[in-house]
């Protein structure tokens, strides 16, 4: 999963600033890393593409627990621009714009207990603007149901899958949620089964990971989808 090593980085630095305190403070109740995932959740769920560019949400407003606020208020500046990182991170990870600075909000919810949550994500426009990477020419061409359409490229990670917030959805029941991604390494595009239950298979054969050529047929369940390189 391309999101792992954004979240082990973010623990590692976050533990590095607070040393001690992060320990002690956050041993039980609400862990900081689920405050990183839900951004990584949210982005992927609320960004807005448009016909050429892909923007991330930049604002995160998180409702906390009285008690998760209170134990957070010491290391909540450290932990406000970690997470903001982790936006950052995330939208270069995937090739996406920013509309403004990330921007990551604490506030007190009295109705919710310890460990809950909630958060709102947003597209917030500021000074500091971070452009889409420029678009890869590649695209899949899918052969799914009788029916063909072109899906580009867009971004360094491509997510394949039955869930709505993949990047390409397929309805094909022998597609499992997260089935497999398409990262764009510079010179080559590479194609990752991401331990779907039905497994991937590339020009015929099942592969866990292998570099794409102009051409190549991935089949998922049913569904084909044929790698054009383009120029």
């Amino acid at each position: 999963m391309p999101t792992v090593p954004i979240l082990h980085d973010f623990e590692r630095r976050l533990g590095g600033l607070v040393e001690g305190l992060f320990a002690k403070t956050f041993r039980s109740g609400l862990q900081p890393v689920e405050l990183a995932k839900r951004i990584l959740r949210e982005t992927d769920a609320r960004k807005t593409v448009g016909v050429r560019d892909v923007w991330a949400p930049n604002d995160f407003g998180f409702s906390l627990s009285p008690v998760d606020a209170e134990r957070f208020e010491q290391a909540e500046q450290a932990l406000v621009a970690e997470l903001q990182q982790v936006v950052r991170d995330h939208a270069a990870e995937r090739g996406w714009g920013l509309v403004g600075p990330p921007r990551v909000e604490f506030a007190v919810d009295p109705g919710l207990k310890k460990g809950e949550f909630h958060c709102e994500a947003s597209l917030v426009e500021g000074e500091e603007k971070v452009e889409p990477a420029p678009a890869s020419a590649a695209s899949l061409v899918i052969t799914e149901k009788g029916s063909t359409r072109t899906v580009r490229l867009a971004g360094r990670v491509v997510t394949i899958g039955r869930l709505p917030e993949c990047d390409v959805v397929l309805k094909d029941a022998g597609a499992s949620r997260r089935h497999a991604q398409i990262r764009d390494e510079g010179a080559a595009h590479r194609i990752t089964d991401l331990g779907s239950t039905n497994g991937t298979q590339l020009n015929g054969q099942p592969v866990q990971s292998r570099e794409l050529a102009d051409g190549d047929r991935i089949t998922i369940g049913t569904t084909v989808l044929e790698f054009r390189a383009g120029s």
